[in-house]
């Protein structure tokens, strides 16, 4: 996207912004600032200083994070259209999660100065800052009770489904996002190694589940896919 008007455009559309309200709305996209990231590159990191709020507009960032004493672990993909970052805001800690770009991509940033000041003027815009960590604790949620999935076929079918968007009962997106892992990557956010979890994937691909390209796996029947977890 190379002009700042279709940022705004695209940001309106899609993710928590467009579930705000317009006043609301225009007074972030007023104060969002551009950034670009390359691949491998840090948004910021676990233990970095308090920051503002970010929104993915262009590419995808991994977030890694871990238990006290624990190694980091993949969480999740974000995509186009996911805001984050509001813990800061809220409770002034340190970043707890890393989030790096899984390719090139292009950000937005509102920072904590403009957050603060939006909020200080508008005292009832802290619902949507509400708002915002309900759909974070959706993904959250998610994460857990996709790893509590005994069969390590449903697990994969549930990390495909959320990585694309559609897994969600509270903020579903109707068109399945792209996923941007690789098979070794995916393997360790379902506890399965590479050699395991690739029959699987073939097996969703041979059903017409997914569709796996170089670099990437789109989930090209929901229902299908969404059929293998209620399964017995």
């Amino acid at each position: 996207m190379k002009y700042f008007s279709e940022v705004s455009a695209f940001l309106s559309r899609h993710g928590w912004l467009s579930v705000t309200p317009p006043e609301f709305r225009d007074k972030v996209l007023q104060r969002i600032e551009l950034q670009e990231f390359d691949k491998g590159q840090a948004v910021y990191r676990a233990g970095d200083a308090p920051g503002g709020l970010w929104a993915i507009v262009e590419g995808a960032v991994e977030i890694q994070g871990a238990a006290p004493g624990a190694l980091p672990h993949l969480l999740h993909l974000g995509v186009p259209g996911l805001w984050f970052g509001e813990m800061p805001l809220i409770f002034n800690t340190k970043r707890l999660v890393s989030v790096t770009a899984n390719r090139p991509s292009k950000l937005v940033t509102l920072q904590l100065a403009d957050c603060r000041a939006i909020l200080d003027a508008d005292p009832a815009a802290w619902r949507w800052i509400a708002l915002l960590g309900a759909m974070t604790t959706d993904i959250a949620v998610g994460v857990v009770a996709d790893l509590l999935l005994r069969d390590p076929i449903k697990r994969t079918a549930a990390l495909l489904l959320r990585l694309s968007c559609v897994r969600s009962t509270v903020f579903p997106s109707t068109d399945p996002a792209p996923i941007y892992l690789s098979q070794e990557k995916l393997g360790s956010m379902v506890n399965l190694s590479r050699n395991s979890i690739i029959p699987v994937l073939q097996d969703f691909e041979r059903q017409g589940f997914i569709e796996i390209n170089y670099g990437s796996i789109r989930v090209i029947n929901v229902d299908g896919l969404s059929g293998t977890i209620a399964r017995d």
